[in-house]
């Protein structure tokens, strides 16, 4: 009865190619579980033999997946797909075990061949673990460390400043504003190049490019491009019009800011390359160093995508938490008018004296971390963990809304509490490296350090000069529960 179905769907050379598939994955499941002395994989659901799971939670999966947690009994859920498997790590133990421990055989990434084909492994937080990702590793370390990003504070000083005065009186949708001021400061920062909205071309790319990697950053859902079948698809081949609008945007996402700082270098009197980054890399670089220069290329392509997503998230989840909040509000304004003065603007050098508007900060990165599932991980080595087996091969994503919504860890962790990260004893605050929002182990957000001093300055400079709740024509609640980006 199923192979007359299939007959009527698919050509009898389709049939055999399905057939094959699924007797390769069932013999590689087969020959890899000998190989563990057939040790149990961790719990999870187990779909259908040889093709895996077929339900996977598509909106909003870390909430399925803590479900799923407490149904199986377990921090580690595990479910094949397509013949891929997949992990989902739900605690922080298990994470910094796995993660980190043995960050040396959990740093890899897992991309398709047709997303190779199209430039994202180009994207430094998706390349693969190689010794051209650590050079890369390397180059954004020493540009983007904690000791370097003062670099950054005049750019800015300059756009969030602008952005909270204008708060009340831009035109843009308040999103649209989050979203200016977040490329805004990077072109500026690393470019020395202005845009004026989160809708020029150059910025827009850098979003469409985060766009385009949704299916990557969502468990389960790539698995098909790993399979011989997606051939039998047309929007899935390199040849597609799909894919070339993608390589399109990945292309661009390198080359268009890049483009925008040559021609104010060939053409603008009062371009200064010594003022931003990468015209300062370059300046330094051998014109013929070729390598050089497109891993400088690469860095800043890659910086300008992710700030158009995690940055603009987090200082979104900010007015979020401050429209619902009145009361930590008040309290963090209250604390500016005592530390600075009212009236008055805040610098980074007040940072260590305004304790309570760092830990609304890390509430922020908290409550609603930009990417709650994180950037997947790829086993290089067969791993065994606590009796269970997890294949070379296996994609990790870990589940950071879990760990940040732990109720054994947070008390009451769906509210906003600042004073849970407020510290008990010296103190002094934990590092950035902390926030679990930033990742783990060696695939950290390399960026942190920058993203940590823009998302702090933010909150700190609008808190100083807005009340929210006032803000004219704008039901902040709404405006960002409709939306889908949580």
């Amino acid at each position: 009865m199923v192979l007359a179905l299939l007959s009527k769907a698919f050509s009898s050379s389709t049939i055999v190619v399905l057939l094959t598939c699924a007797i390769c994955t069932y013999l590689l499941d087969a020959y890899n579980r000998v190989g563990s002395r057939k040790l149990p994989h961790p719990p999870g659901p187990r779909g259908y033999p040889y093709v895996g799971l077929i339900d996977v939670p598509l909106k909003k999966p870390w909430f399925t997946y803590i479900e799923w947690g407490k149904r199986y009994g377990t921090d580690l859920l595990h479910y094949t797909r397509f013949g891929r498997h997949y992990l989902i790590i739900n605690s922080y133990e298990a994470a910094k075990d796995l993660l980190e421990k043995d960050a040396q055989f959990t740093s890899d990434r897992s991309l398709s061949s047709l997303d190779v084909k199209i430039g994202w492994s180009r994207l430094f937080a998706l390349a693969p673990y190689s010794p051209k990702w650590r050079s890369g590793r390397k180059l954004f370390n020493q540009n983007f460390r904690a000791d370097a990003t003062p670099q950054f504070h005049p750019a800015e000083i300059q756009c969030i400043r602008e952005f909270a005065s204008e708060l009340a009186t831009s035109k843009l949708p308040l999103l649209d504003q989050v979203a200016t001021v977040s490329q805004k400061l990077m072109f500026k920062a690393l470019y020395g190049v202005d845009i004026s909205t989160n809708q020029d071309p150059a910025a827009k790319t850098a979003r469409e490019a985060i766009h385009g990697l949704e299916t990557i950053m969502m468990p389960g859902l790539d698995a098909f491009k790993f399979s011989p079948l997606h051939y039998l698809f047309p929007s899935l081949r390199p040849e597609s019009s799909n894919a070339k609008v993608q390589r399109e945007v990945a292309e661009n996402t390198f080359e268009s800011p890049w483009g925008m700082m040559m021609t104010a270098l060939g053409s603008d009197p009062n371009y200064d390359p010594h003022s931003s980054l990468i015209p300062n890399l370059i300046s330094k670089a051998s014109p013929d160093d070729s390598e050089t220069l497109d891993a400088i290329k690469t860095m800043g392509g890659t910086a300008i995508a992710a700030a158009a997503d995690t940055t603009m998230s987090a200082i979104a989840t900010f007015f979020l938490a401050m429209s619902l909040y009145p009361d930590v509000q008040a309290k963090a304004q209250k604390e500016l008018d005592t530390v600075i003065g009212a009236g008055k603007l805040p610098t980074f050098d007040d940072r260590k004296s305004l304790p309570y508007i760092e830990a609304v900060y890390r509430e922020v990165m908290r409550w609603h971390p930009a990417i709650p599932m994180g950037l997947p991980h790829a086993t290089t080595a067969d791993l065994i963990y606590k009796g269970y087996y997890i294949p070379k091969g296996t994609i990790i994503f870990a589940n950071i809304w879990a760990m940040t919504h732990s109720p054994t860890t947070f008390k009451d962790p769906d509210a906003f509490m600042p004073e849970r990260h407020l510290p008990q004893k010296d103190g002094k605050f934990e590092s950035i490296n902390s926030i679990l929002a930033y990742g783990f182990g060696r695939r950290i957000c390399v960026g942190r350090w920058m993203a940590d001093d823009t998302i702090w300055f933010t909150i700190a400079t609008v808190l100083a000069t807005t009340k929210i709740s006032k803000l004219p024509n704008v039901d902040v609640e709404n405006y960002f529960t409709d939306i889908s980006f949580w």
